[in-house]
C-alpha cells in the first residue's frame, strides 16, 4: 500500500482522482474513466465498516492512500499545495459532484478548481435507473438484505472474507456442515439465509449462507457457510483457514424453530432454493 505522506515526489503521474472511493462502485468507475495512461487515484482512508477493503484489486490504476485524521486538520489551499508538491507533473484532477475537503469539509469541488489553477474535472451524480449511486445507498442496502440492488449498484455481486473458526459441531453432527467464519471491518448483511458463492483453495462452489444469532441452538452470532455443490470434498474444509463469501440472494429472515428437526427440514428446503438461484449465475459474473 503506497503512502502519500510517505511517498518520495512523484514526476510520472499527470492526472488524479481523488476520494474515499469505498466500494470502488460504478460512479468511482465513472470518475476513472477521465485518467489518462499516467492517471492514478488517490484514495482518502477514513476507517469504519467498509465495503471493500482490498480497492486495489477493482482498479487498473496505481492507488495511494492517506488516513482522513492525518490531513484533517489541513485547511485547502494546504491540501493542494501538497498535491503538487508530491506530484511534480499533475496536470489534471478528478472529483464527484459532492467531493469536500480541509477542515470540516469546509471546500468543495468547484473551491478546488479555484486553488489548484489546472484542469479540474467535476463527474456529476451518476445514476441507475433515477438512483443515484453513493457508497451509503449500498450500505443501507447491504444491511437490509437486498443484496441484489447492492450489486447494481457495486457492479458486481457483495462478498466478505473471514478467518475460519469452531463452530458448535451441531452441523455435522445433526444438521448440515457449516464452515464458520470470524470478520471484521466488512458491511454485513441483514440477519438471515442467502444464496451464496462460497471460495476456499481457489475454488468456487455453490453455497447456503446464514448471518445472524443462532436463535434455535445458543443465541450466538455467527457466519456460516454450507457447500452444496456435489462435487466438493468435505475434508477439503479441514485445511482452510481463509474463506469469502459471495451473497447473491436473501432466502428468508433469521427465526426461532421449535427444535432440530424443524430446523433441518427449513435448511433442506434453503437448500432447494439456492439451488434453484444460484443455476441461473454465471460464475463469469462472480468476484472474489
Amino acid at each position: 500500500m503506497k503512502s502519500f505522506l510517505s511517498m518520495p515526489e512523484d514526476r510520472r503521474i499527470t492526472h488524479l482522482a481523488l476520494g474515499k472511493f469505498d466500494g470502488m462502485h460504478l460512479a468511482h468507475k465513472e470518475l476513472f474513466k477521465h485518467l489518462g495512461e499516467s492517471g492514478a487515484v488517490l484514495c482518502i482512508e477514513s476507517g469504519g465498516e467498509l465495503l471493500t477493503p482490498d480497492k486495489e484489486l477493482y482498479c487498473d490504476k496505481e492507488m495511494i492512500f492517506v488516513e482522513f485524521s492525518d490531513i484533517k486538520e489541513w485547511n485547502g489551499a494546504y491540501f493542494v499545495k501538497k498535491l503538487k508538491e508530491k506530484f511534480r507533473a499533475l496536470e489534471k484532477l478528478v472529483v464527484g459532484y459532492d467531493f469536500c475537503f480541509g477542515k470540516n469539509r469546509a471546500w468543495n469541488a468547484e473551491d478546488l478548481a479555484d486553488l489548484f489553477g489546472g484542469e479540474v474535472i467535476i463527474v456529476p451524480e451518476f445514476c441507475i435507473k433515477d438512483q443515484g449511486v453513493h457508497s451509503s445507498v449500498i450500505k443501507q442496502a447491504i444491511k437490509q438484505g437486498d443484496v441484489k440492488n447492492a450489486r447494481a449498484l457495486l457492479g458486481r455481486y457483495y462478498h466478505i472474507q473471514g478467518r475460519v473458526v469452531k463452530g458448535q459441531n451441531l452441523g455435522s453432527t445433526q444438521l448440515y456442515a457449516t464452515i464458520n467464519i470470524e470478520t471484521s471491518g466488512y458491511v454485513l448483511p441483514q440477519n438471515g439465509v442467502y444464496a451464496s458463492f462460497t471460495k476456499l483453495q481457489n475454488r468456487i462452489y455453490k453455497s447456503v449462507c446464514f448471518v445472524g444469532h443462532r436463535l434455535s441452538t445458543d443465541g450466538a452470532f455467527s457466519i456460516e457457510t454450507h457447500i452444496i455443490d456435489d462435487d466438493f470434498v468435505a475434508e477439503d474444509r479441514i485445511s482452510v483457514d481463509s474463506v469469502s463469501i459471495c451473497f447473491i440472494e436473501k432466502i428468508r429472515d433469521n427465526r426461532t424453530f421449535s427444535d432440530l428437526g424443524e430446523l433441518k427440514s427449513r435448511i433442506a428446503k434453503d437448500i432447494s432454493q439456492a439451488h434453484y438461484i444460484l443455476d441461473s449465475v454465471s460464475l463469469a459474473f462472480v468476484e472474489m
